[in-house]
């Protein structure tokens, strides 16, 4: 994602990576996306002004109770303005609140702050939890942005922390990226055609395709059924 010469100004990370990266994306495929999704470090004008210039539109995570745009929208959903009807998620009561027109110092934009208050039961107890987003989408269903937020969720906790946590996939800078996708491609092609030629000795006579092995393999990795697959009965 960057460049070899990021970090090493004092304005170079992780955010000038990202506008960077966008514009880049933009040049070389047009419109790539529609929405971003990111976690509150994007929340300031440059990038959002980045993601407006590049055609796309910003659901980005709001933290920060210090900030005019969190302090200027609690005070409004306090006086119970913006009130949206509740829904449910699961076991999950979610109350909502969401109101527009919003500024942020050195973006143009207006910008739509939406509140919401989780309530359920875990173990026994009541929990609670309070999650804000704020979004350039001028017309999405809140219930939507919910499900958008969540979903970069479960991407960076059953994505990104198994692979850092559990197989050491620390942040890594890889400049021949589709390169290594293809590699990968060629070795999950070798290790298939060695199970099939090698490990399974009946495969070349028993008239199945590789195509519906491809299915069986895929359909079992999503259940879990791993065993079957690496191991026959017998050895």
């Amino acid at each position: 994602m960057l460049k070899p010469r990021d970090g090493s100004g004092k304005d170079e990370g992780e955010l000038t990576g990202g506008k960077r990266l966008i514009e880049q994306l933009k040049k070389r495929h047009g419109h790539f996306a529609d929405v971003i999704v990111a976690d509150a470090l994007y929340l300031n004008a440059p990038f959002i002004n980045t993601l407006k210039e590049n055609g796309l539109e910003g659901v980005i995570r709001l933290k920060d109770e210090r900030r005019m745009i969190f302090q200027n929208a609690e005070r409004l959903f306090k006086q119970d303005e913006g009130k949206k009807a509740s829904f449910w998620k699961g076991k999950k009561k979610i109350e909502v609140w969401d109101l527009s027109g919003f500024k942020m110092e050195g973006c143009p934009y207006k910008l739509r702050v939406v509140r919401y208050h989780e309530q359920w039961e875990e173990n026994g107890k009541e929990t609670e939890r309070f999650m804000w987003l704020v979004t350039t989408l001028e017309a999405a269903d809140y219930r939507v942005l919910w499900e958008m937020m969540h979903r970069r969720w479960d991407i960076e906790e059953n994505g990104f922390h198994q692979l850092k946590t559990y197989y050491h996939a620390k942040h890594c800078y890889c400049r021949d990226a589709v390169e290594t996708i293809f590699n990968l491609i060629i070795i999950g092609f070798n290790v298939r055609e060695l199970y099939l030629y090698r490990r399974s000795r009946n495969f070349a006579g028993s008239g199945i395709s590789r195509k519906s092995i491809n299915r069986i393999f895929c359909d079992d990795l999503l259940t879990e059924k791993v065993k079957q697959i690496l191991c026959e009965k017998g050895g």
